[in-house]
């Protein structure tokens, strides 16, 4: 029997929430429901989700400024829902931390179908179990420092198994890093590596995203010394990289 996949659903509008609730039902998703920021944080707080759906327009705050608070507690892929037609809005949330956009009225065909794709990408089939090379081989994990990558996760992990709680953007962007040890990319480069077919990143998205890694590794704000900036080239990731069998 497959795992069904548990979606929290954070919209103040009642209706709009028990459509999304139904729809939701049925694809044999387990819906948790929130009406405010404050109680989705706390639902996080004592419940493990598959996905986030956030509404922008909140009765207790701005759903932008509950994205921080989310990721704080889970790097569960984060869907905006809303109707928000500000491009900068949208924009906004993305660089924050969301990993996609869907617009009201909701298209929930197409909504299902990246839940579902999201969820394929960045959560593991079969947690716990070693990732295989080709020929069938426990692969190596890399660490550096005090961390170490679990690919199947798709998060850093500290000595004490404490997460980064990266967001799959900031991993996706640490790992392209990690994969050029010593050689310097371009933001285009990094841009490359986290667009998606209705999401372009801008060089000032993937300057925030480089400084919250650093923020989540500990490395230093101003002499910055596991992923340094190469001015008016890129970054390059500086620290030595081992390969080792869990």
């Amino acid at each position: 029997m497959s795992k069904l996949h548990t979606i929290l659903v954070v919209e103040d509008d009642k209706i709009v929430r028990q459509m999304l609730r139904n729809s939701l039902e049925t694809e044999s998703f387990i819906v948790l429901e929130a009406s405010k920021g404050q109680r989705s944080v706390e639902i996080l707080q004592q419940h493990s989700v598959d996905t986030v759906l956030l509404d922008l327009s909140l009765p207790d705050a701005k759903g932008l400024e509950y994205i921080s608070a989310i990721r704080a507690c889970t790097n569960a892929p984060l869907i905006i829902v809303s109707g928000e037609e500000e491009e900068v809005k949208k924009i906004d949330s993305l660089e924050k931390g969301a990993d996609d956009f869907v617009e009201k009225p909701v298209d929930f065909n197409m909504l299902n179908a990246k839940i579902k794709a999201h969820i394929r990408r960045y959560q593991s089939a079969q947690p716990g179990q070693p990732l295989l090379n080709g020929n069938g081989h426990a692969e190596p994990a890399l660490s550096f420092h005090n961390w170490v990558v679990d690919k199947e996760k798709y998060q850093l992990f500290d000595g004490d198994g404490q997460s980064a709680n990266l967001t799959m953007k900031e991993y996706m962007i640490l790992i392209a890093l990690l994969n050029n040890a010593g050689k310097t990319l371009s933001r285009h480069e990094l841009c490359t590596t986290i667009q998606e077919q209705n999401y372009i990143p801008s060089d000032r998205a993937i300057d925030v995203k480089i400084t919250r890694i650093r923020r989540k590794l500990g490395d230093d704000a101003v002499n910055p010394d596991t992923i340094k900036t190469i001015r008016g080239a890129g970054y390059l990731f500086n620290a030595d990289i081992i390969n080792r069998l869990e």
